[in-house]
């Protein structure tokens, strides 16, 4: 079953993602489908495989538009497991469930993709999308085992280094032009904010040569232009013709990300980020840090600085194992 998920899985890759990735340039499109399928190792899969309990036999995997290659680690590690499959995918960007559920068709796997809302009555569901869409998943299958990701977002966090942090902060913020939970929503500091947003800009400026920004969605522009605005009467403001990166003090953090916009936050003290973040605890998803020590209570997961879009297969999902979540 492995080896036959892997299979699609290489087809998968060697297709081209230009038209697969909700609006990501062609180059951009290419390295995360690629980043995404490399991830997945027949050793990684084997590892999750030994999850002890009752295996289901129907599961539903119910994606979200955004990060289009967030379906392929779920309908993976289900098809290995012997699960049949079913996607949902977004309505608005059907492509990649569909092509991914072709891939592993041809396989023999019971894989399929489709847009309907009726959920059916599935053994299992995953599911992703916003805390409402979360308890309506649930209230429509009482009967299922749930794994639900509702509202999440994730922070940077640099103690050392500006120059050393940089990169790997401006790769997790340009990687599918900042959407999805682990996007970093903005960076807080214990050294310099001036000294690491000239870092950031200059990062920004390189990985547009090799990821250029694709499509943005027209209604995030006054937000952009607030973001941008505030930072010029009361901090920095580092532009170009597709980033940011305002300088703001940490009472003007949202935890909502713009792509490749990268506020930056500094902090007097490190224990001032705990009451910063408080307010929205509850949906704190990851901390990319150079610091591990210095990670906030409440962070599900925490990593390096440039692997905050490309996690670790397999890995806790929300805190808890992949296939263990939804085992009997």
């Amino acid at each position: 079953m492995v080896d036959r998920v892997l299979a699609g899985l290489a087809r998968l890759r060697s297709r081209d993602a230009g038209p697969l990735s909700q609006g990501l340039t062609p180059e951009h499109a290419q390295a995360c489908l690629r980043s995404a399928v490399d991830a997945i190792s027949a050793a990684g899969l084997a590892a999750e495989l030994m999850s002890q309990g009752q295996r289901p036999q129907t599961a539903t995997i119910v994606a979200a538009a955004g990060v289009f290659t967030s379906p392929i680690e779920w309908v993976a590690l289900l098809a290995a497991a012997g699960c049949e499959v079913r996607i949902k995918a977004p309505s608005s960007a059907p492509d990649l469930c569909a092509a991914l559920a072709e891939e592993l068709h041809r396989e023999g796997l019971p894989v399929t993709a489709d847009t309907q809302r009726d959920l059916g009555t599935p053994a299992a569901v995953v599911a992703f999308g916003s805390d409402a869409a979360m308890s309506a998943i649930q209230a429509a299958t009482p009967d299922a085992v749930h794994a639900l990701y509702g509202h999440r977002f994730s922070i940077a966090l640099v103690c050392g280094d500006s120059v050393q942090a940089a990169r790997g902060i401006a790769e997790d913020a340009a990687r599918f032009d900042g959407r999805g939970c682990m996007a970093p929503t903005a960076v807080f500091t214990t050294g310099d904010p001036t000294v690491l947003a000239e870092c950031l800009a200059e990062m920004f400026q390189e990985i547009e040569t090799r990821w250029p920004r694709g499509e943005v969605d027209p209604a995030l522009g006054p937000e952009w232009r607030r973001r941008t605005g505030l930072a010029r009467i009361l901090g920095h403001c580092h532009e170009g013709p597709a980033w940011a990166v305002p300088v703001l003090e940490p009472e003007h953090f949202s935890p909502v990300a713009l792509p490749r916009m990268l506020p930056v936050h500094g902090l007097q003290e490190l224990a001032a980020l705990d009451g910063i973040l408080r307010p929205w605890r509850s949906h704190l998803s990851t901390c990319g840090t150079d610091t591990p020590s210095a990670v906030p209570l409440g962070t599900l997961r925490t990593c390096v600085l440039g692997q905050m879009q490309i996690p670790a297969f397999p890995r806790l999902h929300d805190g808890k194992p992949m296939l263990g979540s939804i085992l009997g």
